[in-house]
């Protein structure tokens, strides 16, 4: 579970009902109407902008990779260097013994025990990569389109409510609370594009850079075990994809 995504989750949610409530209640701000409009309307523009195989497909992947936590690509070189010092000391066939516990890695090892041609390993490392690469993409661009259409239909909504004001102007009574069930709509849809859908694509797009980064650290470490580097120059060769200040450069 990633702590940021849920504090910030949490922490706008929460922020938002406390000024709701010193503003003179939180039912003051709830229409059921408002919300049917905003995220109804947001969901069937997506439908058409994607096809509705791709939304259900995407949409669980998505959610799974901003909530979870990426794999300290340290600990990734960790696993590869152990398997590195495992191939050099006996073979290629001995990684079959060696507990991997990264999916990705866990494939290329198998690729490798399996005797594959380097080129043809690499050639699937790679399009699992693109593949990858491009189902973040997808889920980023559904989030930026949903943040893109619900201001639009809070607006709709807005529109659509001064409307039937205006066709009972004969009921002075009715104009204030009207005007405000109104407004509310034009509220939800900026709710939720700056709490909910831009922050997802953000958070998305971040994640994607970070499985990335450990995709390209294996596809490396991989290469090498292949060409029968030594431990030693792989772990300084892999510690060279990461930040200074979190490399371990080791004898």
């Amino acid at each position: 579970m990633d702590i940021a995504t849920v504090l910030g989750l949490g922490g706008g949610l929460a922020l938002v009902f406390i000024t709701f409530v010193l503003s003179g209640g939180v039912m003051m701000f709830l229409d059921l109407t408002s919300v049917v409009i905003v995220l109804g309307g947001t969901f069937f523009a997506t439908t058409i902008r994607w096809p509705l195989n791709v939304i259900l497909g995407v949409m669980p992947i998505t959610m799974k990779t901003i909530m979870a936590n990426a794999t300290d690509p340290k600990e990734i070189i960790n696993e590869i260097i152990e398997a590195a010092t495992t191939a050099r000391k006996g073979s290629i066939l001995a990684l079959e013994k060696v507990t991997i516990s990264n999916e990705f890695l866990a494939k290329a090892v198998r690729y490798m025990v399996d005797g594959y041609d380097p080129d043809v390993l690499n050639s699937m490392l790679e399009v699992e990569i693109d593949n990858m690469d491009q189902r973040h993409k997808d889920g980023r661009l559904m989030f930026e389109h949903m943040a893109e259409s619900a201001p639009g239909w809070g607006m709709i909504g807005t529109v659509i409510g001064l409307i039937v004001i205006m066709s009972d102007l004969s009921n002075p009574d009715a104009i204030g609370p009207g005007l405000s069930v109104a407004l509310i709509t034009t509220l939800y849809g900026a709710t939720f594009a700056n709490l909910f859908f831009i922050p997802l694509a953000s958070k998305l797009k971040f994640r994607a850079s970070e499985e990335l980064l450990n995709m390209y650290i294996i596809q490396e470490g991989v290469n090498s075990i292949l060409k029968g580097e030594n431990p030693n120059i792989i772990k300084q060769k892999l510690n060279g994809y990461l930040a200074p200040v979190a490399r371990e450069l080791e004898g």
